[in-house]
């Protein structure tokens, strides 16, 4: 058997075990030389399933078209994931299995707690999560033996020694597992380990479910027995996030070290199924423009159009409803804001990522106190000070949205997340309580972009753009909105439909406008647009998908301008 290689911190997607060097096909891995926990895994689950799982080191996109799957894979740390298709044609949920190393008993806990508890120091407390591992594994080290035979833990219970028996093989396995416990979070360690993971939820006593980025909803192994289980979880989780939970204060919203934001509800006095909890997942880098192209949330035209709209400051309000990639959208384009622009952020929790340096991040603070709470109103009264070239709202809900507007009307542009379907409910939330926006002044926001969670002609779920709107102004006639949906997405053939040159408003009297460019020249404008296109599409061509690398190619494409920038793309002499 190999032996683990705990490594300090969540790692990157790794094998986290020594191994054989080995030979990728297809993307398929021969993981070489398994721990023994994996190889008794795969053994029970090959006469369960009746076919060995497939091993990959990276899951393989096109696992979101099929419809049985049994895949392998490792999340760092010693962790796989297994992700099969059950054979109970009645089991309506596919199964998201989680394969640790083995737990240490009880007693051999508890001789590791008194131990550790003899040697903690209080006179350099570690403040970083990184630094409270390093240290605690550097402790472990101190208070342990290595032996050959594992001991009676039972009966050293009794003799307490200073230094605790632990058999070779079995010293990663504890590390992993004391870590997981006192400075990770937990039955959720493996979880928060998987970068392919978009929700976690136990919504009571029972297994922990998941949305997975290919293979959907998913019902995990891991879960909780019992309320008082779950009750002191959650307990403890909300003093290690720095949000106490009581009966006094039962619902709490945070941010987990990892930047997820997590929905806690404590106790049955306000859930009938007892305490619950959800995490919504927030990558580190935000997937970027190029790849949500490659991915058909929009195409090459639609980021054209955004990017010489976002360039010139237009206002935006990305729009749709839950779970419909709004956020994701938002960093994606907001690449496209003038590169030396400054940007003021304000978010109820940090999902916003932005590649700009000139880029100011404040947070609400709840404390249950009105006197010493800060709201998004506070906040957004406050950037208006501060002299924003942008402010990106994380989501308008309430009196907020009426600020923004009047920092729009004072020519500070805005983008936001909002939750609206449609055009129609967007105007009906903004001009209702508590927004409270007058309809004369709608038209403040220039752009209403409209993306839902939709199936595809091919039965799968995916993310699309449905529409794009341009807000023209009020009618008195009337009293609605004129507005114009310069894009639209064909369910029938999965296009999406641009308008067509002498289509758009904002393009012939905004940005042409700014441009200095006159109405017997207005086709300059959509060349423009088309070459901006073609410059998008060569880079999601070229495979260049990472969001630092599409922000250094958008801010060539401005350096250069976007004629210069295409054809030394096309010549293969631009490198980022």
């Amino acid at each position: 058997m190999a032996s683990l290689k705990l490594k300090v911190g969540r790692p990157k997607i790794g094998l986290g075990f020594r191994k054989r060097k080995e030979k990728i096909e297809r993307k398929e891995i021969d993981f070489g030389e398994r721990p023994k926990y994996l190889e008794d895994y795969v053994s029970k689950i090959r006469e369960e399933l009746g076919e060995e799982p497939q091993f990959m080191e990276k899951l393989d996109p096109a696992l979101k078209q099929k419809r049985k799957f049994s895949v392998i894979y490792p999340v760092g740390g010693g962790v796989f994931i297994h992700a099969y298709t059950p054979l109970d044609p009645n089991e309506a949920f596919n199964v998201y299995g989680v394969i640790e190393p083995p737990r240490p008993s009880s007693e051999l806990f508890r001789l590791i707690d008194e131990a550790l508890a003899n040697v903690i120091s209080g006179e350099s407390v570690p403040k970083s999560a990184e630094e409270k591992r390093s240290v605690l594994i550097k402790l472990i080290d101190e208070v342990i033996d290595i032996v050959d035979k594992e001991p009676d833990y039972k009966a050293l219970l009794e003799t307490k020694p200073r230094k605790v028996p632990v058999k070779a093989d079995f010293v990663d396995y504890l590390k992993y597992h004391v870590i997981r416990d006192k400075v990770g979070v937990g039955i959720l360690e493996p979880f928060l380990r998987d970068p392919y993971l978009e929700d976690i939820t136990s919504d009571g006593i029972g297994p922990v479910y998941v949305v997975h980025k290919y293979f959907g909803n998913m019902k995990s192994t891991l879960g909780f027995n019992n309320a008082e289980e779950l009750d002191e979880f959650v307990l403890k989780l909300g003093e290690k996030i720095g949000k106490p939970i009581s009966h006094a204060r039962p619902v709490v919203d945070a941010t987990l070290p990892d930047g997820s934001r997590i929905n806690i509800v404590y106790g049955s006095d306000v859930s009938l199924r007892g305490s619950n909890f959800t995490i919504r997942r927030v990558a580190k880098m935000p997937i970027s423009v190029i790849q949500l192209i490659k991915w058909g949330t929009f195409d090459e035209r639609i980021a054209a159009y955004m990017w010489m709209m976002l360039k010139e400051g237009m206002s935006v309000f990305i729009c749709g409803e839950t779970a419909s990639g709004k956020t994701t959208s938002l960093n994606a384009i907001a690449v496209f804001i003038k590169p030396t622009a400054k940007i003021v952020t304000i978010e109820d929790t940090a999902e916003v990522v932005l590649p700009h340096p000139n880029w100011t991040r404040e947070l609400t603070r709840d404390t249950g106190k009105p006197e010493s709470s800060i709201t998004m109103f506070d906040l957004l009264r406050a950037a208006l000070r501060q002299r924003p070239n942008y402010i990106i709202v994380g989501e308008i809900r309430g009196a907020e949205g009426n600020i923004a507007f009047q920092a729009m009307q004072t020519g500070h542009p805005v983008m936001s997340t909002f939750h609206a379907a449609d055009l129609t409910r967007l105007i009906q939330r903004l001009t209702n309580v508590p927004i409270s926006v007058p309809k004369t002044n709608l038209d403040s926001l220039n752009i209403a972009w409209f993306q839902s969670a939709v199936y595809t002609k091919t039965g799968f779920l995916a993310r699309k753009v449905i529409v794009i709107n341009e807000l023209i102004g009020y009618d008195p006639a009337t009293d609605g909105i004129a507005a114009i949906p310069v894009f639209t997405w064909d369910p029938v053939n999965d296009k999406f439909v641009f308008a067509g040159r002498g289509a758009s408003y904002l393009l012939e009297e905004k940005i042409a406008v700014m441009k200095g460019i006159s109405k017997r020249n207005i086709k300059v404008i959509y060349d423009e647009l088309d070459m901006r296109a073609r410059y998008l599409r060569l880079l999601a061509e070229k495979n260049i998908i990472e969001y630092p690398k599409v922000f250094k190619a958008v801010v060539a494409a401005d350096r250069l301008g976007i004629e210069k920038a295409l054809r030394l793309l096309e010549e293969g002499k631009l490198k980022f």
